[in-house]
C-alpha cells in the first residue's frame, strides 16, 4: 500500500494540534514534525553544533528550547542558521517514518518551507485575536507571540496552501474535517 500523505499546517495557534488530535481519534497516523524537530535538537549528535551557533542555549550539557525559540524568532538570521541545520534531518527522518506507514499519514507542521510542495495540504484557519488568547493561554509572552507571528507569512499566504479548514470552533474545526477526510459517524 502506498499511503496518502498530508500536511497539517497554518499559522501558529490556529488548531493544528486539535485537527490531528481528531484525525488520530478516527484511527489515522499523525506526526508532529515539533515533536521530531525537538527530539534532534536534544539528541547528542546535535550539541556541537548548538554550541557553536547558540552556546548560550546550552545549559548543563542539554538545550534549553525556551532560550533558543527567542533568539531564533527574534533574529531572522538566527533562525536561518538553525533551518538549514535542522531541515534536513526531519525530512530525512519523516521520509522513514512515511516509508514505514501502513496508513495514510497526517504530518503537523507548523513551518512547511518546501513540504507543500509534495504533499497535500490541509490548512487551519483562525481569527489572529483568537490565536493570540490561544498562545496567552498556553503561557506564551506577548512578545513571543508578537516575535512568532512575525516571522510567519501572511494569511493569504498560508490560504494558498491547499484546501482551508476553518477554526471558529471546536465542533465547526471537527465538521469541516470530517467531510474532507470522509470521516464516518462513529
Amino acid at each position: 500500500m502506498n499511503p496518502k500523505v498530508y500536511l497539517i499546517t497554518g499559522p501558529i495557534g490556529s488548531g493544528k494540534s486539535t485537527a490531528c488530535n481528531y484525525i488520530k481519534q478516527h484511527g489515522k497516523t499523525t506526526v508532529d514534525l515539533d515533536i521530531v524537530s525537538n527530539s534532534i535538537l536534544e539528541s547528542p549528535e546535535s550539541i556541537d553544533f548548538l554550541e557553536k551557533n547558540f552556546k548560550s542555549c546550552i545549559i548543563d550539557g542539554k538545550v534549553d528550547r525556551k532560550l533558543l525559540a527567542e533568539i531564533v524568532f527574534k533574529e531572522p538570521s538566527q533562525l536561518q542558521i538553525l533551518e538549514s541545520y535542522l531541515h534536513p534531518l526531519v525530512l530525512e527522518k519523516l521520509t522513514k517514518i512515511i516509508g514505514k506507514a501502513e496508513s495514510d499519514v497526517f504530518i503537523e507542521v507548523s513551518a512547511p518551507k518546501n513540504l507543500h510542495k509534495d504533499f497535500s495540504s490541509i490548512v487551519i484557519i483562525a481569527d489572529e485575536k483568537v490565536r493570540r488568547e490561544r498562545l496567552k493561554l498556553r503561557g506564551m509572552s506577548p512578545d513571543d507571540i508578537d516575535n512568532r507571528i512575525n516571522t510567519q507569512q501572511n494569511e493569504d499566504w498560508w490560504r494558498s496552501l491547499g484546501t482551508v479548514v476553518e477554526n471558529d470552533t471546536l465542533v465547526g474545526l471537527e465538521n469541516n474535517l470530517k467531510k474532507i477526510l470522509n470521516f464516518k459517524d462513529e
